[in-house]
């Protein structure tokens, strides 16, 4: 199947030395790192998907797209039968680190189609081509909203368009008028259902010097760097997940080490003599070890008006815009924290308030143990999460090609 994005930069050293880098707190290096490869994207493996229904035309395209027939020595094989479940890739020989995928037809075996394109593994391909003949099908409107939903393009081929040519000939009617009308019908269908146009194609796949083939070649050509640019866009997050995946370990550790701390604290008896009334106690402690979390997770993903400077000159861009990028929040959902922090209130209110009386002291020792935990827990858990995400998004804003 398709490489990984990262697996297309970088080789498996060089991964490893970026997840080094990131350990060691040198993000500006990793964030130049990517750069340098993203600048160059010339050798990147370019995977493409054709599908379509069976007898739409996709493999003998593919074939003509690679200038063989169907019956030369490694061309795909073609027919109204399908016998393969499995996508299967062909190398195109004018487009070098260009491989073209032949999907299974989408109503070969009677999948639905979310099954369909988990099958065919749809989301690990970087760009589509969609072939159909005759007509604009069901499945291809389905399939070009969840290509638009990844935010990946793609092209829409209407194939053998010889047989349009010949019928319309028939007919008496105008050659090129029937080419506008097939192409405004396209675009209407596409718009029906949410859909952005993409570039629309009619072609032939055996008179290869009529119609539309040419310059698809030509289009698809002239629009790699710009695809591969997109896909990388795209892949940033991806990256930075397999990046930080050693560091972010590293830090769980910590969450998971201040949350039993926490909860220790709130396991100690109510009975137990203390200076402090043990509820007051367990929220100081809550407090001071979250704040000191937090603090210590800033540090360990440090991203400083120094950083940003330094980088902002080193990727041609204002540091306002990065530190904009840096300072965003993406919406979040709060209902789990807001159901830790006033569980843990109520509990304390509980136990100060004498309804203790009505409980054991084994029985608040494990409430005071687990809410203490929990609530320590998911706060720095949060904390870590939104300093990554602040880490991918000033990543993707450093490298975005405005």
């Amino acid at each position: 199947m398709a490489q990984s994005t990262l697996a297309k930069l970088f080789t498996v050293q060089e991964s490893r030395n970026l997840q080094s880098m990131c350990n060691m707190g040198e993000l500006e290096a990793v964030i130049l790192q990517i750069k340098s490869k993203s600048d160059n994207l010339d050798n990147v493996q370019l995977n493409i998907a054709v599908l379509g229904d069976v007898g739409s035309g996709k493999s003998t395209f593919i074939n003509a797209m690679r200038g063989l027939w169907s019956s030369d020595l490694g061309a795909a094989p073609t027919g109204n039968e399908e016998t393969w479940m499995e996508p299967t890739k062909y190398p195109c020989q004018d487009l070098p680190n260009v491989q073209l995928w032949d999907l299974p037809g989408t109503n070969s075996f009677g999948f639905e189609l979310n099954n369909y394109l988990k099958k065919v593994k749809f989301e690990s391909f970087d760009f589509f081509i969609i072939v159909s003949q005759a007509r604009f099908r069901e499945n291809d409107a389905e399939i070009a909203k969840k290509i638009q939903g990844q935010g990946k393009e793609f092209y829409y081929v209407q194939s053998k368009i010889d047989n349009d040519a010949h019928s319309l000939k028939k007919q008496g009617a105008d050659l090129n008028e029937g080419w506008r009308t097939i192409r405004r019908d396209c675009i209407s269908n596409f718009q029906t259902v949410g859909v952005t146009p993409p570039d629309i194609f009619l072609i032939s796949s055996f008179d290869l010097e009529e119609y539309d083939f040419l310059r698809l070649k030509s289009t698809l050509a002239r629009d790699l760097p710009s695809i591969k640019s997109n896909v990388l866009s795209l892949s940033i997050p991806k990256i930075m997940l397999d990046v930080t995946e050693p560091k972010k370990r590293m830090l769980m550790k910590k969450v998971w080490l201040l949350a039993i701390l926490a909860g220790g604290v709130g396991a100690v008896p109510v009975s137990v003599p203390v200076s402090v009334p043990v509820p007051v106690l367990s929220v100081i402690t809550i407090i001071g070890l979250t704040v000191a979390g937090r603090i210590y997770l800033q540090k360990q993903l440090e991203l400083s008006d120094k950083l940003l400077q330094s980088l902002a000159s080193k990727v041609a861009k204002p540091s306002s815009v990065l530190k904009a990028e840096m300072n965003h929040r993406l919406p979040r959902k709060m209902p789990l924290v807001v159901t830790s922090v006033l569980l843990g209130i109520t509990i304390i209110t509980c136990m100060m308030t004498g309804i203790k009386c009505r409980f054991s002291p084994v029985t608040f020792s494990i409430f005071g143990a687990v809410s203490s935990f929990a609530l320590t827990y998911k706060l720095l858990k949060d904390s870590l999460k939104d300093r990554l995400e602040t880490v991918q998004r000033l990543v993707k804003s450093a490298l975005s090609r405005d």
